[in-house]
């Protein structure tokens, strides 16, 4: 540590458990810059120590980097400590990720619309001031939101974005000029002209943005690893080939999951494509883990899936 509480990148990375390859990658690629410079040296302020802190231990839980950089202290702190009633909270290996609607169209088409298969849907405002005036609470916890706009503007969207900035966003539109549809995509916001499929929508609920940096939290696991030994078990004393090759292949994309997560710490230069393939592993892990539920609910599975 040197005066006024800043410390060279190397304590840091000694005291985070950040590596300092690490650091350096996510000050060219997201902005976190040091506190001060002295010639080649990079020093951290003893607040960004805090912080780093803070996002490591979110990143060990399970957080991509991405989804975090950006957020508040408080923000940082509500994920770390979340409060009761909220996703971080009540997550659990079963829970589907949770989707609010915004938009009169939206609540009307899920009416005549099967139940979704792949998330949940939580909440449900009609009108966008409906959503802004409702509790904290009723926000926060949610995974992704659909918003129904009539013209694609970001007066709006920005709006219902700065309420829960750390969700990820999904907007349906009437009307839209190219150049904001092209604005939308750089945003990494997915964005569908109305009308739209029920399924198509929720579909784009369940899977990852195609953009990582936007895409929010990873899918929560269905299964622990000790439910999948037990289901693997069960299954090989029934002679059931199917649920035993679905908790193989989870177990692999669990493993490639953990191992990009040690990546994104160790490796500056490829972080962020680690990143990218740990969420979109998690996405497909997801759905193999509902394959496997309607295995096992079903009376009769197909032989097996391993070819």
């Amino acid at each position: 540590m040197v005066e006024d509480d800043l410390y060279r990148i190397g304590t840091v990375a000694r005291l985070t458990g950040i590596s300092v390859e690490c650091l350096r990658a996510w000050e060219r690629r997201y902005g976190l810059v040091p506190a001060e410079r002295a010639g080649r040296t990079r020093y951290y302020s003893h607040a960004q120590l805090t912080r780093l802190t803070k996002i490591k231990a979110l990143i060990d839980a399970g957080h991509p980097v991405s989804s975090l950089i950006e957020l508040s202290e408080r923000q940082l702190d509500s994920r770390s400590r979340p409060a009761p009633g909220t996703a971080a909270a009540i997550a659990s290996p079963h829970r589907l990720p949770r989707v609010g609607l915004i938009g009169p169209s939206l609540v009307l088409l899920e009416q005549d619309a099967p139940d979704p298969s792949g998330v949940e849907i939580a909440q449900r405002w009609v009108a966008i001031e409906d959503f802004l005036d409702a509790r904290e609470r009723e926000r926060s916890h949610l995974d992704a939101i659909v918003l129904q706009l009539p013209a694609l503007n970001f007066a709006d969207l920005d709006r219902a974005c700065a309420a829960v900035p750390d969700c990820r966003w999904i907007v349906v539109y009437r009307f839209a000029e190219r150049d904001a549809i092209k604005a939308l995509a750089e945003r990494g916001i997915v964005g569908f002209a109305w009308p739209v499929a029920w399924e198509e929508l929720m579909r784009a609920c369940a899977l990852p943005s195609s953009n990582a940096v936007r895409a929010g939290r990873a899918a929560p696991r269905r299964y622990s690893d000790h439910e999948l030994v037990t289901i693997a078990s069960r299954a090989r004393e029934r002679g059931r080939d199917a649920p035993r090759d679905i908790v193989g292949l989870i177990n692999d994309l669990n493993a490639f999951a953990d191992f990009a997560g040690q990546r994104l710490l160790s490796d500056g230069d490829e972080a962020f494509d680690y990143e990218q393939a740990r969420e979109a592993v998690s996405y497909a892990r997801a759905q193999l883990e509902r394959v496997l539920a309607a295995a096992l609910e079903s009376r009769t599975e197909p032989r097996s899936i391993s070819n």
